[in-house]
């Protein structure tokens, strides 16, 4: 557990879950996916129970090329990284980020700080060579974000999700090397 500052000077922890934080987890997660739709699982979707949650924690907890990260400030989670490494032989020197924050809470350098812990423990995990990540085109804030910390886009999903009133939003895939 790690103690950070955000930008208007609170304090926040970044720290891995453990099966206790299962239930505020999803209490998180419904907030966030009912207050933006820039990710991709709806609120009808999130039917997780705190078994699976518990459960799903577990599962990064004990994969050596996986984390789980969260961010906490004042007891409350503010923001939630997940990276899930290669399952493969073939890629598993590769994995997926997923990155979130509360939208009260962007803006602070909350997934800044998210970011760079998962870079850092990258850079020290033999296996781990390559992080990428989707993104909305539209997610602009955020795409800033991931260029600003040295990611680059590799490759554009015309067309790969269709918002609830039918617009059609591009996904970029972005990456950044941790090894040479």
């Amino acid at each position: 557990m790690k103690e950070h500052k955000t930008k208007d000077g609170r304090t926040f922890t970044i720290r891995q879950p453990t099966g206790d934080d299962a239930q505020d987890i999803i209490d998180y997660s419904r907030l966030l996916f009912a207050s933006t739709d820039q990710v991709l699982t709806t609120l009808e979707e999130y039917t997780i129970n705190v078994q699976q949650e518990r459960t799903w924690i577990d599962n990064f907890n004990d994969d050596p090329n996986s984390i789980l990260l969260i961010a906490v400030m004042q007891h409350r989670i503010v923001g939630l990284l997940f990276f899930v490494g290669g399952s493969k032989k073939k890629n598993a020197h590769t994995g997926e980020l997923g990155l979130s924050v509360n939208p009260e809470f962007q803006g602070l350098g909350i997934g800044r700080q998210l970011i760079t812990s998962l870079i850092q423990w990258a850079e020290i995990n033999p296996a781990i060579e390559k992080i990428f990540l989707n993104v909305f085109a539209t997610n602009e804030k955020a795409i800033h974000l991931y260029k600003h910390l040295g990611f680059a886009e590799e490759g554009r999903f015309i067309r790969a999700v269709k918002q609830p009133d039918g617009e059609y939003v591009d996904v970029l895939q972005m990456y950044i090397m941790t090894k040479g």
